[in-house]
């Protein structure tokens, strides 16, 4: 699959370790997809997608989608939990598609879908902590 001619855009993230670089984005009306292409360096002993890279890209894919929901402000990471329910093969291509479930003054509470050509292969969901700015002089 050519992501571009899907209609997925690359996107500069610094954030995101480089060994699952380069993130794609996808605007889906109100929501965004962000996506990955799987490679060599990700595949276990059973050449399979390693759970660890796919828990990886699901971490930062829902913490872009909290801080959307933020309008920027920093955020952390304070439980993630990662359901594997199918195998995700060699070459693949990752999406995944996040909403926030609710919002409080000091967390937000998030889920996402990560598919392979509309299969579901993983659920993830967790807490992000709003950060204090800081200190601006």
């Amino acid at each position: 699959m050519n992501p571009e001619t899907e209609g997925w855009s690359l996107q500069d993230d610094a954030g995101l370790p480089e060994m699952v670089r380069p993130l794609w984005m996808r605007q889906e009306d109100a929501a965004v997809a962000f996506g990955f292409q799987t490679r060599p360096a990700h595949y276990n002993g059973r050449d399979m997608v390693h759970g660890g890279i796919m828990a990886i890209f699901a971490d930062h894919a829902l913490g872009l989608t909290v801080r959307r929901a933020v309008e920027g402000a920093p955020t952390a990471t304070v439980q993630l939990d990662i359901n594997y329910i199918g195998v995700t093969r060699p070459g693949a291509f990752v999406e995944v598609r996040a909403e926030v479930l609710r919002r409080t003054r000091s967390v937000v509470f998030v889920r996402g879908m990560l598919t392979v050509e509309a299969t579901l292969v993983a659920t993830a969901s967790g807490v992000w902590k709003i950060l204090s700015r800081p200190a601006s002089g």
